[in-house]
């Protein structure tokens, strides 16, 4: 069986787990924990499952169902290196404009989310650099007495990578971007679905995009079962990198064990091929995920299992099986003035375009903080580790990629629309071997950027 018949079984299969007519039923509001602390006329929104596509959060207590939200930025930057690569660094400045939609239409038994943005940048002595960027994602949701079904498509198209590029790629738990200002109103995508970047590479045009399907069944109070599909892929529009496709299902059981603590078990493969070598392999893992919740406030989960791949003989030589082990955790903390964020992953991920896959371990964390009534600061560091799977290369050899980020920012409300604002960002990434598998290596990365920029968003429109 060829990888593209199997993505589309991979996808079939989970489509005809879709019970139709229990889908028109009425909603119960999804998980069946009860809400806590809502007040009367309020929306509730439950976390999502320990086993779902989409990341564990503390859901919302209130929320507007239909809105249309518009921004916009104009802000002006200094990058000390602008061509992304290992040699002296150049500064260059750079204009840059980045539109903003958000969209939410929903009622009881339904929910459609969308979120775009997309700008361009010129820079001042180098237009043969200019570039244009876009982001699409949407959400769909339908929720039944007992069954429940989210579709999803998020793509990308950057000239860079995403690690550290804030307001693209759909990294960070939170979701805030440029200014602490872009901040998507879609949920976070568990990471191991994600098929971005997390290491840096050289610029050039890439497309990122992955679609997924997910479909639960609340058996009782108690239990809920899952089961998911998706199609990832990483597109490198200019030669020198490695293009990946990847087709992952799950299944998982979630199990309340009280109100506010659930526990998650879960299952899953994922199939990795790379265009144009005629490389691939397979993934298979369990899980065990504890999530603990309060409402609208606070979200904490971790786990963890042991991970089997296979390779084909002609890639892995005489081993053809290897044994490892993945684990996540997150922390969401959310006050009236402050938000704060902290997820861990490690999974085999599809190599960034340097690896054909690739041991990956990914740390974030950010926080928000409204200092004073105009005032308020943003900070976000990162860190990512990856090392390639050594069946990959001819005698075994592994290479690692270390690779951080910080960001932070200041931003001054200027009457009821209009934000200031100036950001600081910081990259660096180190590779650990001096010969380099693939033209994209960049030994030794360092840059700074600072922005000074303007946000216009006005308040959200309501829509019937």
């Amino acid at each position: 069986m060829n990888f593209r018949m199997l993505m589309w079984r991979l996808s079939l299969a989970t489509m005809l787990f879709i019970p139709v007519a229990g889908l028109g039923q009425q909603a119960t509001g999804g998980e069946p924990q009860a809400p806590e602390e809502a007040q009367p006329g309020e929306v509730t929104t439950p976390p999502t499952p320990l086993t779902g596509v989409e990341g564990f959060t503390p859901g919302s207590q209130s929320q507007v169902r239909n809105y249309v939200r518009p921004s916009l930025q104009l802000f002006e930057t200094g990058d000390s290196n602008f061509q992304v690569g290992s040699g002296p660094q150049t500064f260059e400045t750079e204009s840059s404009a980045i539109g903003a939609l958000a969209l939410k239409r929903g009622g009881k038994a339904n929910e459609f989310v969308l979120n775009y943005l997309g700008g361009g940048t010129l820079y001042t002595h180098h237009s043969e650099l200019d570039y244009t960027m876009h982001q699409l994602g949407m959400t769909a949701t339908l929720q039944g007495r007992r069954w429940g079904l989210i579709l999803d498509d998020r793509a990308t198209y950057m000239p860079e990578s995403p690690f550290g590029f804030a307001g693209f790629g759909w990294g960070g738990s939170l979701g805030l971007g440029l200014g602490g200002a872009l901040g998507s109103n879609l949920l976070p995508l568990n990471p191991v679905y994600n098929p971005a970047q997390s290491l840096i590479t050289g610029r050039g045009s890439r497309i990122m995009n992955v679609a997924t399907s997910q479909v639960s069944y609340t058996a009782g109070p108690r239990s809920t079962f899952t089961i998911a599909g998706s199609y990832g892929l990483l597109d490198f529009r200019t030669p020198g990198s490695i293009n990946c496709r990847n087709a992952l299902f799950s299944l998982g059981y979630n199990r309340n064990l009280t109100a506010r603590d659930t526990i998650g078990v879960s299952y899953g493969y994922n199939a990795f091929q790379f265009q144009g070598l005629n490389a691939s392999f397979s993934t298979q893992f369990a899980q065990l995920t504890y999530g603990h919740h309060i409402t609208g406030r606070l979200s904490v989960s971790g786990g963890g299992g042991p991970q089997l791949s296979a390779f084909p003989a002609r890639l892995a030589g005489t081993r053809t099986t290897t044994n490892s082990w993945v684990a996540n955790g997150s922390f969401n903390y959310l006050t009236s003035r402050n938000a704060l964020a902290l997820t861990y992953s490690r999974y085999t991920s599809n190599g960034g375009g340097v690896f054909v896959g690739a041991e990956t371990q990914y740390l974030t964390f950010n926080w928000s903080r409204q200092l004073t009534r105009n005032w308020s600061g943003f900070l976000e560091p990162g860190y990512a580790r990856n090392q390639n799977l050594a069946q990959s290369t001819p005698r075994g050899q592994q290479y690692t990629y270390n690779t951080a980020f910080g960001t932070a920012s200041l931003s001054r409300a200027l009457g009821r629309y209009t934000t200031m604002f100036l950001l600081y960002d910081w990259q660096t990434q180190r590779f650990q071997q001096v010969s380099c598998p693939t033209s994209e290596c960049r030994t030794n990365v360092l840059r700074h950027i600072v922005t000074f920029g303007f946000d216009w968003h006005p308040r959200q429109i309501l829509v019937d």
